[in-house]
């Protein structure tokens, strides 16, 4: 595993935005594929449902908790189930503390938006469902990496969805369109002065898509993006998708595998260690 190297806060207001974009790598053509991406299922060895996700220099990890009975005294209680979502930066994030709590509570809203769509919410009706999200490092695109991961734990956990879920993140800056843009990208766009004389493009478009039904569970856009260009970038984002449910698909078939394999194992009485040193 790669050790971190990614700097938190490298724009801010009183940079000149224009000098920071002339120092950006900028890609010389669009490439649809995603970023170098490493998924682990079942990350946490006490939870039934948890995945771990590296997204270039991203790491996310997910959890979700077992459904839990809503109280009788609770009026929320219907003939669907309850999803509560929570994110949180790692301690260690060297972000000031608003910044931080700003983007957590954004972040939270998005990723139940994101999910509820997903989730057979009528299989535990009077139940709350809570996945916990903590963002261990952020190199841009955290939280299409965290609706990835908790896309994951939700199956490794065993919980009835629609469909596979995945997302990713494009954006324009400067007539500049960046696939998976890193934290630098992000920072500068959100440092950019409000102009309303202004009509140069420059956002952000977050897709989250069920690629087999070919649905849109949620599309969060950020700035001014014309018509034209937002449904642009979402072909981009939907294309970059199918790709990432190629690898997530993977990682579950091959978890499902070791399952199968070590049951299989354990019937016939076979000694996992033989099996390792044979």
């Amino acid at each position: 595993m790669a050790n971190s190297s990614v700097k938190f806060g490298t724009y801010v207001i009183r940079t000149d935005p224009n000098e920071m974009f002339d120092r950006l790598k900028k890609p010389q053509a669009v490439k649809l594929e995603p970023r170098p991406t490493f998924i682990k299922v079942g990350a946490v060895s006490n939870v039934k449902g948890s995945a771990y996700m590296e997204y270039g220099n991203t790491k996310v990890m997910a959890q979700v908790e077992p459904p839990k009975e809503i109280s009788k005294s609770n009026n929320r209680s219907g003939t669907l189930g309850i999803i509560i979502c929570s994110v949180k930066y790692a301690p260690f994030t060297a972000m000031d503390s608003e910044t931080i709590s700003r983007k957590e509570t954004f972040m939270s809203v998005a990723l139940k938006k994101s999910l509820e769509p997903v989730i057979c919410r009528h299989e535990f009706a009077n139940f709350q469902l809570e996945i916990k999200v903590l963002i261990i490092d952020d190199d841009g695109c955290a939280l299409s990496t965290a609706i990835n991961c908790c896309g994951a734990a939700l199956i490794e956990g065993g919980i009835p969805t629609y469909d596979l879920l995945t997302a990713s993140t494009v954006c324009v800056l400067n007539r500049q369109e960046f696939i998976n843009p890193t934290a630098d990208v992000e920072d500068l766009l959100l440092c950019l002065p409000g102009n309303e004389d202004s009509v140069e493009e420059h956002g952000l478009l977050i897709v989250a898509s069920l690629s087999a039904v070919g649905q849109i569970s949620e599309c969060f856009q950020k700035g001014y993006l014309l018509p034209t260009t937002v449904e642009r970038l979402c072909e981009y984002a939907l294309n970059v998708n199918l790709n990432l449910l190629d690898t997530i698909k993977h990682v579950l078939v091959n978890k499902v595998k070791q399952h199968v394999a070590h049951e299989n194992n354990e019937m016939s009485g076979t000694d996992d260690e033989t099996d390792h040193s044979s």
